[in-house]
Order: structure tokens, then sequence, then C-alpha cells
């Protein structure tokens, strides 16, 4: 497998990833932006394609000068990849450790003195704790389409940009809207979303340098529970170059802390979104898991109707909730509601989710022994 160097495309930037196992027409990547600007080196075309290299079992090339340290520390990224995917999948293998490929850059690229600091910012829980927790710091806020909402669905997208913009004019940070297809990659590569997200923030931060230096990525799970993600607390920092620094913040806080965090801030109440499914074009539908899960959090944390944008769930929506991943935030929300001995009924609730959720793994798990 081959990814090119970062090269000017009508509005953006364009990376092309040549592999015989995917058509043509699944090849171009393209990252559209304001002001872009290329790259002095290739350092975005490692981190885009060293995932899907190893998902096909592939070399990696890169025709283009890759950061040396960056080079050096994605040995480090496989291992951690493959080393998860020997405990999820022992007997079928997804990721392989595969040689790369790069030119060492000659004149290392640093990030300059006036360099940006940036933070993702979807308006979610995570993303409002990190921008309020470094606001004083913060130069940009980067919101990436195509990642959590496609790029297809346009009333969706307008209606999210509005409250984005709305709520970064109130904090007082420039907001920077970004358009990708890099999901799509992952997808023709056969990685899915939940692996490839980390890789593709990080490919979104190294071709916003030498304009950005340091970009921090919202953690979604706490140091309690490091199951193997995308971004993850051990894999976000290896994909920093000298160019550009990637943080993963925030894991030191449960869902419930960053909530009571936010809940004193107007601007978080107003525009508070934590919907992946939309239902019926729903800004925050609450009926999802994670509308659900979001709603038990506002009330384990103590601040019922903070946030008008999240629905309060009923004790049956709770009970019925088919628990996503491998249920840690609700293990988390469990935890808390028992520390507090508050509301026997919803731990109830939690608990029949958490049991449904091993009930399932248990079915999954009779099938290696079968």
């Amino acid at each position: 497998m081959e990814v090119g160097p970062p090269h000017e495309v009508d509005g953006g930037i364009g990376l092309e990833v040549r592999s015989d196992a995917v058509d043509a027409a699944r090849r171009a990547v393209h990252v559209r932006m304001a002001d872009a600007r290329l790259p002095a080196t290739s350092d975005a075309s490692l981190v885009a394609g060293l995932l899907l290299a190893m998902r096909r079992g592939e070399p990696l090339r890169i025709p283009g000068p890759v950061d040396a340290g960056l080079r050096a520390r994605s040995d480090e990224v496989q291992a951690i990849f493959a080393t998860w995917d020997r405990a999820l999948r022992p007997t079928s293998r997804w990721y392989r450790r595969v040689p790369v490929e790069a030119a060492e850059a000659t004149s290392p690229t640093t990030a300059g003195p006036t360099a940006a600091t940036a933070a993702f910012f979807t308006g979610g829980v995570d993303s409002f704790h990190t921008a309020l927790r470094h606001r004083d710091r913060l130069d940009l806020l980067v919101y990436v389409h195509g990642f959590d909402v496609a790029l297809d669905d346009v009333d969706l997208r307008r209606r999210v940009s509005a409250h984005l913009r709305a709520a970064a004019d109130d904090l007082g940070i420039e907001l920077l809207e970004i358009e990708s297809d890099l999901q799509a990659l992952g997808d023709a590569h056969g990685v899915g979303w939940p692996d490839y997200h980390g890789a593709a923030l990080a490919t979104v931060a190294h071709l916003l340098a030498p304009r950005v230096g340091r970009v921090l990525v919202p953690a979604t799970h706490t140091y309690a529970h490091l199951e193997g993600l995308g971004s993850h607390p051990l894999v976000d920092r290896l994909w920093s170059s000298a160019a550009m620094e990637v943080v993963h913040d925030g894991a030191d806080a449960t869902r419930a802390d960053k909530l009571r965090a936010i809940a004193d801030e107007p601007t978080a109440r107003r525009h508070l979104r934590v919907c992946w499914e939309n239902r019926d074009g729903a800004y925050n539908c609450g009926q999802c898991e994670k509308c659900v899960r979001t709603g038990v959090a506002v009330r384990v944390a103590g601040v019922e109707g903070a946030f008008p944008t999240i629905p309060a769930p009923s004790l049956a929506q709770v009970a019925r909730v088919r628990a996503t991943g491998r249920g840690s935030p609700w293990s988390e929300l469990r935890d808390e509601l028992a520390a507090t001995g508050a509301s026997p009924r919803l731990r109830a609730a939690t608990d029949l989710v958490l049991a449904r959720r091993q009930l399932a793994r248990w079915a999954w798990t009779r099938r290696w022994f079968a």
C-alpha cells in the first residue's frame, strides 16, 4: 500500500491511497478547509494509512518525507493494535504488523512560537469539558463534518454548524469547520470507525500544521476503563511529531464529573449535543443509547434540568437500552450510583443494562467453545 504526500485539491488537501485491494474510486481522500496550506511533510499520510495497511496485511510505503519520531512511534502503534486484536479476535486476526517505508525528513519541521493550540469540538460532553477546561489557552476549535454526521445529511449538518458556531462565539474561540471523507476510506479498507477515528483525527491535526502546533483530543473513557479504542491515552500521543503535538485530554474525569464541570456554563446548557443516531433528524433524539446514557449521567451528576437539549429518560427507557461496546460507561454510572446510594430504582435499571450486556457477551463467548 502506498499513501502519497498531501496535495492541493479544490478547496482543500487530498491524499491518494494506492492498494490493489480497493478500486480506484475509493482511493482519494479529501480534507476541505478554509485557508488550507500544504504541510511540509507527509506525516498525515503515514497516520492515515497505517491501520489500513495493517488491516490489509500490506507493507506501507510513504513516498514523501516523514518526521523521524513519528515513524519510530508507528511501531508502537502497531504493537498496541496487534495486542488488542490478539485479545479480541484470537482465531481471526484483523491487524498484522507490517513494514513501513518512509523517507526521513531531512530538515525536521518544528512548531513555531506562534503556532496555535486547537481542540476537536463536536458540542458533546467530552469536547465541552476540554474546551472549558483549557479555554484561556485555546486558539481554535475544530469540527470535522463527515466524522459524526454524514456528509450527505445536509439539513442536520446545517443545524449542527449553527449550534457550534454560536457556542464558539460565546466562548470567544474561533471555530474551524472541515469536511472529510476519511471515515469512508477506513470503511473501504475494513477498518471501522471505533478503530479508525483516532487516526482520522490525528490525520486532520497534521494537515493543520504549521498553522497549529498542538491539538487536544477529548477523551471518551477514563483511565479506569482503558479498553482498546481508536482514540486512547496510549495511542493519541504516539501520533505526535516535531511539528504537531497530539494530546489526549480529560481521561481523569468521569462523564458525571464532566457534566458537573460544564453545568454552570450557559453555552453548554444551550448547545450540548451527544446524539449519534439523530432519529427523525433530531439534534438529540432522546431515544438512542447515547442520549439515554447521557440523560442518566445528568441525573447521576445531580444537575437535572441543566441541559434543555438532553431529554430526561424514563426508567423503562433505561432498562430497555442495549449497551454499546463493552459497556464501561454504564459500569461507571452504576458504580457512582452505588457509591452514593442514590436512586435505587435507577441503579436497578442500570444493572439490567449491564446484565443484558453480560448475557450477550456470554453468548458470543460460547461460540468459541461449542
